[in-house]
């Protein structure tokens, strides 16, 4: 894949404010990270107002945790940990979910045989280098969106229809990797998320099939044919399947150790069905101290909701 052409598309999203760098200087403090992607609908829409999400990468775990103990080793087996930050500059309020992961999960996880769909789903939207240690740390940073967006540009080919126009290509893929995780998304989330940015997305596309000799033809009114065999697709369903079928668990997985590891982990994921999907947990200040405790109560009442069908 052309990394100069990924580079300008990467390049045109919006300035940041400064205060947005100033934020994640307090929360780097004096730990030292290789970098900071900033990722998620507060780039997009330059909106301050809702949660940021940052991602932290670090050569290793140890630099961001001082000691190895349980947080440590949780985010060694079942990357990434979320932590939960806020900042005040003036009037300006600033809130961020924050995950912690090492250069070697990143890659890992934004790889063509990774299990697990979410990381590669995230990082071939638009997202931002926001600060890195020096310039190998910024290449292998990029390297990284480089590999999810090859990943995600090879589901998208093999899970997609043989013929149709870009953004059905991109919908029918997030259709596919919401219903493999444990979302909380509106129906209509895969076309939101292309929504504005559909150059973006046709332009990624395009490059991904490139970079894999993926034989296609794109026509000038932004259609494409995609010509592999029927018995490619069916082994690339049968691969998918797995990872479908793994999804939820790993995402269940991962709510329980927000329970151990993530401070506020019950109000975050309570504000986050609220905020996608109507439902209010209405934790009482004992669910919200003992988390872990009433985190079958949580998921039983999801469960009733129906979230997990969704």
């Amino acid at each position: 894949m052309s990394m100069t052409i990924l580079s300008d598309i990467v390049t045109q999203l919006n300035t940041i404010p400064t205060c947005v760098f100033n934020f994640i200087k307090s929360i780097i403090k004096e730990r030292n990270p290789i970098g900071v992607l900033y990722y998620g609908s507060s780039l997009w829409k330059q909106d301050l107002t809702g949660l940021l999400d940052f991602y932290i990468v670090c050569e290793d775990l140890s630099d961001w945790y001082n000691d190895k103990t349980g947080r440590y080793f949780a985010n060694v087996l079942l990357p990434p940990n979320i932590e939960y930050h806020e900042y005040k500059e003036g009037e300006v309020v600033l809130r961020a979910k924050v995950a912690i992961l090492s250069l070697k999960q990143l890659r890992q996880a934004t790889g063509l045989q990774s299990i697990d769909t979410t990381m590669w789903a995230r990082f071939c939207q638009p997202v931002k280098i926001m600060w890195s240690r020096n310039d190998q740390a910024c290449q292998d940073l990029f390297g990284c969106l480089v590999r999810a967006v090859a990943t995600a540009s090879w589901w998208a080919a093999y899970l997609g229809p043989k013929e149709a126009n870009g953004e059905e290509f991109w919908c029918n893929l997030f259709a596919h990797t919401y219903s493999a995780e444990l979302r909380v998304e509106a129906k209509n989330r895969p076309m939101s998320i292309l929504e504005n940015r559909e150059d973006y997305f046709i332009q990624l596309l395009e490059v991904g099939w490139k970079g894999l000799s993926i034989p296609f033809q794109h026509s000038q009114t932004n259609y494409f044919t995609v010509n592999i065999s029927d018995k490619e697709r069916q082994t690339a369903y049968k691969k998918w399947n797995f990872r479908k079928k793994m999804g939820r668990p790993l995402n269940i997985a991962r709510l329980m150790k927000a329970a151990f590891t993530f401070q506020g982990g019950a109000e975050y994921i309570a504000w986050k069905i609220k905020r996608h999907q109507g439902i209010d947990l209405n934790l009482t200040p004992f669910q919200k101290k003992h988390p872990l405790i009433n985190a079958p109560w949580i998921l039983i009442k999801l469960y009733r909701q129906g979230v997990f069908n969704r």
